[in-house]
């Protein structure tokens, strides 16, 4: 690890979320000052589950953080793709079976509380006397002059620094000023989530230890095992129906009721825990570049906001910290032609994702004759049919390899 910083003044990170901590980290350990900055009152997360690939590993062990994120994780056996009505598996992934511990090196596929994930990180960030964290700012705009780039607060408080790096999600406000007629793509669906104790839970949701996903027309839901298996993390995606606008309306209510009518015992289990009153709306970015601004850039949800198909958004983000900071470290002087090698070299990866994880998720969510013959697809691929698929993606990598041959 690096102790020595080469710029004159600290790299500005917008953004508290997993892409903003791991930049903040990567960052520091190569010995760069760091201030980061997070428009809530505290740095934490929703208390959600996050699933992460195998590729992610190396990018923990990078950062320092392995040992500690696989401590805190669940490590699932498998993964279940399965008939919402009828519970026909349609696709079936064994997650320590000799053939994927060889392909995929030995390294696990992760399940995580995301509170506990960040405070992996917010732990690892607090060791670096060079990483400063800073809530309750909401910076909205900068401006660049010869000597760097200033970030601006929404309070108009102006914050001096060598580059920034907007790692401010989905909605990220410096995109905007990158690319001000790009908004998010709307999904038209809505995402219910919540952490059931194991003791609270009917026998028809004890019986996979693995990550069971039920899937229907314009629906999903999806549970796992948290946290040493003591609570069971569940979601429901449903796409709303036409004319439904609002949480209090009855009209959705009674539409999920029909649903849960409809699906197998386990799916309707899992349904019977959510709160219908809360819900989260589900949105993409198109894939796009131009993602710097001389010594501005993008990164994480800011740059590539995917659907949720591959499970991928924080592993996206993870290995974005680790290739930024070691181009950065490569050419400390050059902060313009670092941040056009990282868009360079993560863009294709990142929008194959965001693009394919479309494509999935009308396989998840498709009805009629597509659903038929999505369920001919699938039931015909074995489990290495589906590990070939997700070969491009899941690989591990180490970080040093990421990057292909580079000139100043």
């Amino acid at each position: 690890m690096s102790t020595t910083s080469q710029l004159s003044k600290p790299v500005v990170i917008v953004g508290g979320g997993v892409a903003g901590l791991s930049a903040a980290l990567a960052l520091g350990r190569k010995g760069l000052s760091v201030q980061l900055f997070e428009q809530a009152d505290q740095i934490g997360a929703i208390g959600y589950g996050v699933q992460m690939g195998p590729n992610v590993v190396p990018m923990l062990r990078s950062l320092g953080i392995e040992e500690d994120v696989l401590g805190a994780s669940y490590l699932p056996p498998e993964i279940d793709l399965l008939d919402a009505y009828t519970g026909q598996p349609l696709l079936h992934l064994p997650l320590t079976s000799p053939k994927y511990l060889e392909r995929y090196q030995g390294l696990p596929y992760l399940a995580i509380h995301r509170v506990d994930l960040h405070e992996v990180l917010l732990k690892a960030c607090a060791k670096l006397p060079q990483v400063n964290l800073n809530q309750s700012t909401t910076v909205v705009d900068y401006v660049q002059n010869k000597d760097g780039v200033v970030a601006i607060s929404a309070e108009g408080k102006e914050f001096s620094a060598s580059a920034l790096i907007a790692a401010d999600g989905l909605r990220s406000k410096l995109r905007g000023k990158l690319h001000p007629e790009d908004v998010p793509k709307e999904s038209g669906y809505v995402a219910h989530r919540c952490l059931i104790p194991m003791a609270q839970l009917p026998e028809a949701l004890k019986t996979r230890p693995g990550v069971s996903m039920w899937t229907g027309d314009g629906f999903h839901v999806i549970y796992y095992p948290l946290r040493q298996s003591s609570v069971l993390n569940i979601v429901l995606v449903v796409k709303l129906p036409t004319g439904v606008q609002h949480v209090s309306d009855q009209a959705y209510d009674d539409y999920i009721e029909r649903i849960k009518s409809q699906v197998a015992l386990p799916a309707k289990c899992a349904m019977d825990f959510m709160d219908l009153k809360r819900r989260w709306a589900i949105a993409d970015r198109e894939p796009i570049r131009g993602w710097s601004d001389q010594r501005v850039t993008l990164m994480g949800d800011s740059a590539h906001a995917t659907l949720q198909s591959f499970a991928q958004g924080a592993c996206m983000a993870i290995e974005d910290s680790v290739v930024l900071a070691e181009l950065m470290h490569r050419f400390p002087g050059e902060i313009e032609h670092a941040f056009k090698l990282f868009e360079k070299q993560r863009f294709l990866r990142t929008a194959r994702v965001q693009l394919q994880s479309r494509s999935l998720w009308e396989d998840f969510h498709c009805n009629g004759h597509a659903a038929s013959v999505r369920t001919a697809r699938f039931t015909e691929q074995s489990s290495e049919d589906f590990f070939k698929c997700l070969d491009w993606l899941w690989t591990p990598i180490e970080p040093p390899s990421m990057l292909s041959a580079l000139s100043p």
